[in-house]
């Protein structure tokens, strides 16, 4: 039901008499983004959309790559999408058009696992069943520059940044960016998910913008929402978004990190009184467990590693901290008792929200059911303790630590974490192939006169 108790007839009816003849669904991928269609009211607010199974046989870059999932032996066949009346949202910036967010699921009526919300779902419905709401919040960091229709595929050399200035939390870049931000932040409370907070981060361009926490399926749809939106926002503007993990790598990279806690009858239950409670600490420890296989859910692409450097604050262990930003895991307790929570550390700006908090969620559920005790909490610079476990370092070893999972496979199934480790796999054999196809300015320079 939607947040007016509506269901889709009802909802149907309403919007048709305020006017409104268009509906945008929106499904999320397995990269970072949502893709869509735009469809007349009455098929929009009704069930059974159809999809070719395609949509996840899809590269970001739409490479096709084959699976049992998605296939000419299967005929790139249907799937279902079924419109979440909760997402239903005006776009008072489009105002004859509404939003929202399918699940998808198999002819056979079944959701279908390898859907992001599925994954989800799968999770926070775990959460339920153990009476926990957990309650998540992103913070994304995104270059913005301007970009001109006419001219070839933009470039690093080619792209001019919004801001001259590099500065972070800057009052003096912030009027070429002021008109950018309050037009987002009006758009993204329309859309039911506000930003809270927004400034210039360190990097020509770079700006970060902070969500307010929601439940965990409404905080992944804000988030994705939100990536998508700005995107939209900035193409009408002249201008790009990127959310690329890494573009220069003198600067840092651009983050999606992930806050997090539980609740249990209207109170953070990672709060005990005084401190950290022991569901906080069984939550970090199960998530600290299983880091490394959640890895390729956090850095999903070959560009993602380059963004791994703990002199830029991004971990490269499976640690903790009490409000220690060099550690994965930033424990939060400061200043209200109510704000409780813990900052993950690892995702990247181009990881995917609904995947990202699925992984990390059922992660700490399971740290709970088992009771299992985290390492201590870092002293210092998390990155120099040899004693937290590494975390994988390319896309490769990440990939063979998520598919290894036995974990990762009881609670998403064998055919989630399959397609989602080929998908990545098939990530790597492009750019492989694409390596393999080069002569670098770095080989020239070596030898092409001293050989």
């Amino acid at each position: 039901m939607s947040e007016t108790g509506e269901g889709l007839a009802e909802a149907r009816e309403r919007f048709r008499a305020e006017g409104v003849r268009l509906v945008q669904v929106e499904v999320p991928e397995l990269d970072g983004g949502l893709r869509g269609k735009l469809l007349a009211l009455d098929k929009g607010l009704s069930g059974d959309i159809g999809w070719s199974n395609i949509i996840y046989g899809l590269t970001t870059a739409d490479d096709v790559y084959l699976s049992p999932f998605s296939s000419y032996e299967n005929g790139f066949a249907d799937i279902y999408g079924q419109p979440d009346v909760t997402t239903v949202r005006r776009l008072p910036w489009r105002p004859e058009t509404v939003a929202v967010v399918l699940d998808l699921h198999d002819a056979d009526g079944t959701m279908t696992p390898e859907s992001p919300r599925t994954m989800l779902r799968r999770a926070a419905d775990k959460a339920a069943e153990m009476g926990f709401e957990p309650r998540f919040a992103l913070e994304y960091e995104v270059f913005v520059y301007y970009l001109d229709d006419a001219a070839a595929a933009p470039s690093p050399a080619t792209l001019t940044p919004v801001s001259r200035g590099r500065n972070a939390y800057s009052l003096v870049r912030l009027p070429a960016l002021r008109a950018l931000f309050e037009t987002f932040m009006q758009r993204m409370e329309e859309a039911g998910a506000p930003v809270v907070s927004m400034h210039t981060e360190l990097g020509h361009g770079a700006i970060e913008f902070a969500i307010a926490h929601a439940p965990a399926l409404a905080a992944a749809d804000g988030a994705m929402r939100a990536k998508t939106y700005l995107k939209e926002l900035c193409a009408e503007r002249g201008m790009v978004a990127t959310f690329m993990a890494k573009l220069d790598a003198d600067l840092p990279g651009a983050g999606g990190h992930v806050h997090q806690s539980l609740w249990k009858g209207g109170e953070n239950a990672f709060w005990d009184g005084s401190g950290a409670s022991e569901t906080a600490r069984h939550y970090a420890a199960g998530l600290l467990d299983h880091l490394p296989a959640l890895t390729a859910l956090c850095m999903p692409n070959v560009n993602s590693f380059r963004r791994r450097d703990w002199q830029h604050w991004v971990p490269e262990n499976a640690s903790w901290g009490d409000d220690n930003r060099s550690a994965a895991l930033r424990l939060i307790t400061r200043p209200a008792p109510g704000g409780a929570r813990f900052e993950n550390r690892l995702p990247g700006a181009d990881s995917n929200a609904y995947l990202t908090i699925g992984g990390m969620l059922a992660a700490g559920l399971d740290g709970i059911e088992r009771g299992l005790e985290p390492p201590p909490l870092c002293a210092g610079n998390a990155a120099l303790d040899e004693s937290y476990t590494k975390l994988p370092a390319t896309l490769e070893d990440a990939v063979e630590a998520l598919a290894g999972s036995d974990f990762l496979r009881r609670a998403f199934t064998d055919r989630f974490v399959d397609h989602y480790a080929l998908s990545r796999r098939a990530e790597l054999d492009l750019w492989r192939a694409w390596q393999k196809s080069q002569v670098s300015a770095w080989e020239f320079e070596r030898y092409f006169e001293t050989i």
